[in-house]
């Protein structure tokens, strides 16, 4: 178990199971586990109660039992991460949760493999928030990430984010590009996983990668992902003359070096087309007749 001691006081949120908390606590966390009820028991008072509770970011719910009527009640306010390992064979779990939304934000984490969509259409219908696990998706792959991501553009039926499309968008929107390492939760530089025998270890990909490049993560893992792209720059890698380069910060190449970026590029491309068409229907707007009047103008000086 680790030293308490030993870990930096820095903004790193640890990803730990259950057991783990007391190791844990005064850190900024996610508590994960497979059973609702042992989650109630032992999240008690002094991690939910004032500035405690603003150092627990989420709980995650594992294996999605079929009951967590226990959860209805507790925590109001507290997000919940539902996570789907096989979301092609799980997605129909999700309606147990459905009520979980009266009381909690509640999110669907889902790798992107075979199947995955079912689960991400449940999810949007039953108005939960979405954040699809990526590696390097293969073609059949990508083509059902643009279905998705066309559904999430165009259908008023999806009213909830779907990361890592929602937070991309909002960047080209804003004109600031955003790390899709921090997006995806991946970016060592934010966060620790704690494996069940209670070591810690790099979050996601990171943790134990069969890479085909001499690339050291463990070495100044704060630093890593600047790192990372230095070395796709300089070992002449297709980033250096992608324009999404600033929000993808070599998220795509890991763990091959290799991959073949075309297909998520379209998806970049597709995003960044939807936020110009954004601002450039906000602009309209804002330059209409009704957004001119004398009351309109009064309500924007007085915000």
């Amino acid at each position: 178990m680790p030293d308490k001691a030993s870990l930096p006081a820095d903004r790193i949120t640890y990803r730990i199971p259950l057991r783990y908390l007391p190791d844990y606590r005064g850190r900024r966390l996610v508590v994960r586990g497979d059973d609702p009820a042992a989650l109630v028991s032992q999240l008690g008072g002094e991690d939910l109660g004032g500035e405690a509770l603003d150092s627990l970011a989420y709980v995650q719910l594992c294996g999605l039992p079929g009951d967590a009527d226990v959860m209805m009640q507790w925590a109001p306010g507290l997000g919940i991460d539902l996570v789907l390992d096989k979301p092609a064979d799980q997605f129909a779990r999700l309606y147990h949760y459905a009520k979980l939304l009266d009381q909690h934000p509640v999110r669907v984490s889902l790798p992107v493999e075979p199947g995955f969509e079912k689960a991400v259409k449940l999810a949007w219908s039953l108005q939960f928030a979405v954040r699809l696990q990526l590696d390097q998706p293969e073609a059949a792959l990508i083509e059902v990430l643009a279905s998705l991501l066309d559904d999430y553009l165009h259908r008023s039926q999806v009213t909830q984010p779907i990361d890592y499309f929602h937070t991309v968008l909002l960047g080209f929107c804003q004109g600031e590009p955003v790390n899709l390492w921090a997006i995806q939760e991946e970016d060592p530089a934010l966060a620790r996983d704690v494996d069940d025998r209670g070591q810690q270890r790099l979050p996601g990909r990171l943790a134990g990668a069969d890479v085909d490049v001499d690339v050291d993560v463990d070495a100044n893992p704060a630093a890593f992902v600047d790192r990372w792209v230095a070395y796709l720059l300089a070992a002449g890698a297709e980033c250096a003359d992608c324009p999404f380069l600033a929000s993808c910060r070599g998220y795509f190449k890991w763990p091959r070096s290799d991959y073949d970026c075309d297909g998520v590029k379209a998806l970049f491309r597709t995003l960044e087309e939807a936020a110009d068409r954004l601002r450039a229907d906000l602009a309209a707007a804002s330059r209409s007749p009704a957004a001119q009047s004398p009351a309109a103008q009064s309500r924007a000086d007085n915000r």
